[in-house]
């Protein structure tokens, strides 16, 4: 433990043993301190051997300060558990407010959520368990790679790498911010993986999920995604696996997509600064590919192919029949009509124009 870290520690002993043991046998040794005061329920956890079972309609709060506490059980209305040691290993929460606070490496946390469950690990190495109605969130320095959540709502974000987040069909919405390398599963209805650092995986595997949408700033990021509608936005580049078969497929890239296999009824792939690749099979109704950058190659045995390769240097291959790209020249104007009535019309005017020059001559 840190020195810092220990100094916290200690004075919060002694301002806790000054203000709350006057609650408790003070004359003899104790490993925790219990007191209900107005409509809060406190333990001090002092040595870690400090059960806690606690089922009023109040505010439950327990802190755990040298060691970790056994366990704490807790349906009242509000739960807090604050683990300043780490290490809080048994935490069974059914209220409807579920909030730990911990140092690090604090695992067997389940929630059965109504409102919202809040797990705030400060160093990392937390896992987390939670279903239910509400909210659940946790929030992670780094390496907290095993959450699962069948709650309706369900976010991670983890500030260092390491992390991952697994979502059921339970949820109705699932989201993780993470620095990367992450890893995202997500049977949601709707998923969404912002990586800021690259590096991240993101696998949706739902048929029925409407969305699933991976945002890469550095690149290097994977996405395997059968939901109605997938999207990889890789600015940073080099994300070199997108495997998609749902009815709509879309990468945004910075340069050498090289691996975007399609087959969903609509594929797309626009690729800035060029060095992409796409594949694009029979199932597929429309294959397009917009290559400002150049030397992109596309593989189109769709049923229509559409390819814009201003840069130069593509190739195209394939059994699927060419579009021809719907841009026009610039200045192009569109053709009068060529009804009767405008055939008059213009008729009578190249009469008025020819009687007036007559009459000026």
């Amino acid at each position: 433990m840190k020195t810092a870290e220990l100094i916290i520690i200690l004075c919060l002993v002694m301002l806790l043993t000054v203000i709350r043991l006057p609650d408790c046998a003070a004359s003899i040794p104790v490993n925790s301190c219990d007191s209900i005061v107005d409509d809060t329920r406190s333990q001090i956890c002092l040595s870690g051997q400090c059960p806690l079972d606690c089922n009023h309609s109040i505010i439950c709060d327990q802190v755990c300060v040298v060691n970790p506490c056994d366990s704490l059980t807790c349906n009242s209305s509000s739960c807090l558990q604050r683990c300043l040691s780490g290490g809080c290993n048994s935490l069974m929460c059914t209220s409807d407010d579920c909030t730990q606070t911990c140092l690090r490496n604090c695992s067997e946390v389940n929630c059965t959520v109504k409102v919202k469950c809040n797990q705030q690990c400060e160093n990392g190495h937390c896992d987390l368990r939670a279903m239910g109605a509400g909210m659940v969130e946790q929030t992670c320095a780094e390496n907290c790679s095993d959450v699962k959540c069948m709650a309706d709502k369900c976010k991670q974000a983890c500030a260092g790498e390491g992390c991952g987040l697994e979502c059921t069909k339970d949820s109705s919405e699932c989201t993780q911010d993470c620095k990367g390398p992450c890893s995202m599963k997500c049977d949601a209805s709707e998923c969404e993986s912002a990586c800021s650092g690259g590096k991240c995986n993101l696998e949706c595997s739902n048929s029925e999920s409407q969305l699933c949408q991976q945002t890469c700033a550095h690149g290097g990021c994977d996405i395997q995604c059968t939901a109605m509608s997938c999207e990889s936005s890789c600015q940073g580049g080099s994300c070199t696996k997108f495997t998609c078969t749902a009815d709509n497929c879309t990468q945004s890239c910075g340069a050498n997509c090289t691996n975007m296999r399609c087959q969903a009824r609509e594929c797309s792939q626009t690729c800035t600064k060029g060095y992409c690749n796409m594949y694009c099979e029979s199932s597929a109704e429309m294959c397009m590919m917009s290559c400002p950058g150049g030397n992109c190659k596309m593989q189109c045995n769709g049923n229509l192919c559409k390819r814009d390769c201003f840069g130069g240097g593509c190739e195209k291959t394939g059994s699927g029949k060419e579009v021809p790209s719907s841009d026009k020249p610039a200045g192009t104007t569109p053709l009068p009509p060529t009804g009767t009535g405008a055939l008059d019309m213009v008729s009578v005017f190249v009469l008025a124009i020819s009687a007036v020059v007559s009459l000026l001559c």
